[in-house]
């Protein structure tokens, strides 16, 4: 595939003339690329193809980075090298043939085989033990309802992974304090085994396949601290069976916190609320007119929260459907926000048209009333409830998922 850049700034905030001009100076340069064959110019030209035992490089630690480095196989970071030894390692722990292949992965549609994967997970720092959790990570990211061809957009989420089952504890993933820092190993190296593998895989580039505005860094694995929660883990209300070791896998886009000072449960639940609409409605706005089948809100409730609602008489189903009915904005906002118009971009999308064309679900639009409230989510089974963090505090967090660039998807480890 050849690429033919469009001129900057960006064509949202040029006039009709301005666009027409750039557009006549590309005419030449697209028949120059549609007519001449230049090897050296290619795109995918730099992606390396080497057997899976070949040396690529022999130096000390420092030399094997600045080489890693150098062609960008790295994510700036130091990396542990992947030696045939250390690769081996974690095969014997996949229990898979080398050349296996797990998935394609775009948006270089290249093939992820098990070696590929025991590779970059070496590089990551992950422990052999982590391999049937990376294959099943990468599996759900090969996924086409996952959209990894639209984390280089320019919004440039980043995928949240979501962890249940015994190997929370077997592994020695944090569910607990201070779950998104980056000090243990099992969250923060299958997390950046992920963009690894986004990065040497996948094949997302700054600049080339990768065109985020400001980007996302990677987060440490969610893992979920089903051990003190009243109810039963995300994995469950998701079809799978208590003891499944799951990892759950979305696109973040944003992230909101809020703190309630007292213990009662509908004050807590007003938070949510409040925090729900400020993080998803704004968020939403911006999307609707490629709304999605599916979005999935992440509600993360420390164990002390989510014990004061239990005790209160809420289970997960009447906290979504709370969420459902409680967190809406007017029909008046949304279609402000659907509705806007530039010197040489005009786009009008009100809600009912969202709805005649199947962006939004047909009770968005049972009435033209602007002061009408509309929920920010299709349904209340769209929230996933996630119980984490500090179980002593009385802390919230609501992560928002780019509904419209991909769907969450989960696989079953092992």
């Amino acid at each position: 595939m050849r690429l033919l850049e469009y001129p900057p700034p960006n064509i949202s905030v040029q006039t009709v003339d301005e666009v027409n001009s750039y557009t006549s100076r590309l005419v030449d340069g697209l028949i120059h690329e549609l007519t001449t064959s230049d090897d050296e110019t290619a795109y995918g030209n730099q992606n390396l193809d080497w057997k899976s035992k070949d040396i690529v490089f022999k130096g000390d630690l420092g030399e094997v980075n600045e080489f890693f480095l150098q062609k960008r196989w790295s994510d700036g970071l130091p990396i542990i090298p992947p030696t045939i030894e250390a690769v081996e390692a974690m095969l014997k722990s996949a229990g898979r043939r080398p050349d296996e292949v797990i998935g394609t992965l775009v948006p270089g549609n290249r093939q992820a085989t098990v070696w590929a994967i025991a590779v970059n997970g070496v590089m990551a720092g992950c422990r052999p033990e982590y391999m049937p959790l990376l294959i099943a990570l990468v599996k759900a990211i090969a996924e086409p309802r996952f959209g990894l061809e639209h984390a280089g957009s320019t919004l440039g989420w980043t995928p949240l992974i979501i962890l249940n089952g015994p190997i929370v504890k077997e592994l020695d993933f944090n569910y607990g304090q201070g779950v998104f820092r980056p000090q243990k190993q099992a969250n923060v190296s299958v997390s950046r085994f992920l963009r690894l593998c986004m990065m040497n895989i996948a094949d997302y580039r700054l600049g080339e396949t990768d065109m985020a505005t400001f980007g996302r860094n990677y987060m440490p694995v969610l893992a979920e601290n089903q051990y003190d929660s009243p109810w039963p883990p995300l994995s469950v209300d998701l079809g799978f069976a208590p003891s499944d070791n799951v990892v759950t896998v979305l696109s973040c886009g944003d992230m909101g916190l809020h703190y309630i000072s007292v213990g009662n449960a509908e004050e807590h639940l007003q938070g949510l609320v409040n925090e729900t609409i400020r993080v998803l409605g704004s968020q939403l706005v911006a999307i609707l007119p490629r709304f999605g089948p599916e979005v999935h809100p992440v509600i993360c409730l420390t164990p002390l929260v989510a014990s004061i609602l239990e005790k209160a008489g809420y289970n997960k189903k009447r906290i979504r459907m709370h969420l459902f009915e409680k967190a809406r904005i007017t029909a008046e906002q949304m279609d402000m926000h659907l509705s806007r118009q530039s010197q040489s971009v005009k786009s009008e999308l009100s809600i009912k048209e969202s709805v005649k064309l199947g962006k939004l679900p047909p009770d968005f639009g049972v009435s033209d009333d602007p002061r009408r409230l509309v929920p920010v989510v299709h349904n209340p089974d769209e929230f996933y409830i996630v119980v984490t963090g500090m179980p002593s505090r009385n802390r919230s967090c609501v992560i928002a998922q780019v509904g419209d660039q991909g769907l969450a998807v989960s696989k079953k480890i092992g």
